[in-house]
């Protein structure tokens, strides 16, 4: 929808789209990383942490779970109707008013890329929280199933008078794209069989 930008190809989203989802490096090192500061007992090994084949420090894990109050809930799930579409959105943390997004690169970190997005707007917008915060956790990856952290940028979003209405213009504009690309029946009956 934006050439200009640099998340993913247009044919990488009709094939998100369709269904299609390919996995990289990048993406099993965060789902990883991910599920070690959920659950971080169940990956608890002799030195640290294993989880998908990778492999953390106690210290990095340590350093990560400093920031997350365990009272709150991980994966908390939401959805809030924009016309006749139904946006799905899933929060990595929720503890009260706050709402907290967890990522990891190997990458130089671009806060810009972040505020850009709109998954913080619908995380605003869906879930109503005063405030999103950020967690980048930078790691090293050093391609034998160890990773370290080499650093974590933290910063904070918050929702705005025009919100709701700036994320109805998103949909309405996906709306259009996806019609406009013969996907709106692929699309409407994948969410028909998730329900």
């Amino acid at each position: 929808m934006q050439p200009d930008q640099d998340w993913m190809a247009e044919q990488d989203l009709i094939d998100t789209i369709r269904g299609v989802f390919r996995t990289t490096p990048q993406i099993e090192l965060g789902t990883a990383w991910g599920q070690a500061l959920e659950d971080p007992d169940r990956y608890l090994a002799p030195g640290g942490y294993r989880c998908q084949g990778y492999e953390f420090s106690a210290a990095d894990i340590g350093q990560a779970l400093a920031l997350i109050d365990r009272r709150g809930v991980f994966e908390a799930k939401g959805t809030k109707q924009y016309g006749d579409c139904t946006v799905v959105a899933k929060a990595d943390h929720l503890y009260g008013a706050l709402l907290t997004e967890f990522k990891t690169t190997t990458s130089t970190f671009n806060v810009e890329k972040y505020l850009d997005s709109c998954q913080w707007r619908f995380m605003a917008d869906i879930f109503e929280p005063m405030q999103i915060r950020y967690h980048v956790f930078c790691l090293d990856d050093h391609e034998n199933g160890v990773a370290s952290l080499k650093g974590i940028e933290s910063f904070n979003v918050y929702p705005y008078p025009g919100l709701h209405q700036d994320c109805d213009a998103i949909v309405r504009s996906f709306a259009a794209y996806v019609t406009a690309k013969g996907l709106d029946g692929l699309l409407r009956q994948r969410q028909r069989d998730a329900a």
